[in-house]
């Protein structure tokens, strides 16, 4: 029997504390979430597509209700600007990076966490005076054998103190914080890597 996305779905056992419940869910809900959890891509799920980080973000929309029918995967399209539904094209576009050691993230807020695997970390705000990034586990930027380099990008800068804190014990050459401080002559950057050895992130050239 062929999969007809209209009409099967997959059968799921939900446990609570009660018991256990039956349930359904579509075929490529289920397959879509499970890439997520899996850390194969970063997915936002809703009704309104990312507004941060989209080339590296892939978006699900699921229908309404969500049980009902199949969502919609879109993936966003650089050239125009736009999620559209995904494609070949538009998934090797987001993988592209990666495979090439090139992961780029946006920090548009006062604070911000920097994901495990990013290259190149853009903190980018209005005026801002003080801006708190959390970097990644020094286990898990290791693993993804990739250097970061954080750099300032805001506009309006008069004296931007962009603080690095580690969320793990770890530190940032001996240091438990670390400033780089852009003024309005010269935005500033820092470029890191992991040193597991001595549990810490060292200045690289």
């Amino acid at each position: 029997m062929s999969y007809n996305p209209v009409t099967d779905f997959l059968s799921l056992v939900r446990m609570s504390a009660s018991g256990a419940r039956e349930g359904e869910m579509p075929g490529l809900d289920y397959t879509v979430l499970a890439l997520s959890r899996a850390g194969l891509i970063a997915l936002v799920v809703g009704p309104n597509a990312p507004t941060s980080n989209q080339s590296s973000t892939a978006w699900f929309k699921p229908a309404q209700p969500s049980w009902s029918a199949e969502g919609q995967l879109f993936l966003w399209n650089a050239g125009v600007g736009v999620y559209q539904p995904a494609t070949p094209a538009l998934w090797a576009a987001l993988f592209a990076p990666a495979v090439a050691g090139y992961v780029f993230q946006e920090i548009t807020g006062a604070g911000g966490i920097v994901q495990a695997g990013t290259s190149l970390c853009a903190v980018v705000r209005s005026a801002p005076s003080n801006t708190t990034v959390t970097l990644p586990t020094i286990a898990a930027q290791q693993a993804s054998g990739r250097k970061l380099q954080i750099f300032d990008f805001s506009t309006g800068v008069t004296l931007h103190d962009i603080q690095l804190v580690t969320p793990d014990g770890s530190t940032i050459m001996q240091r438990a914080q670390w400033d780089i401080v852009s003024t309005a002559v010269q935005l500033a950057g820092i470029q890191l890597q992991p040193c597991p050895d001595l549990n810490t992130w060292v200045i690289a050239p």
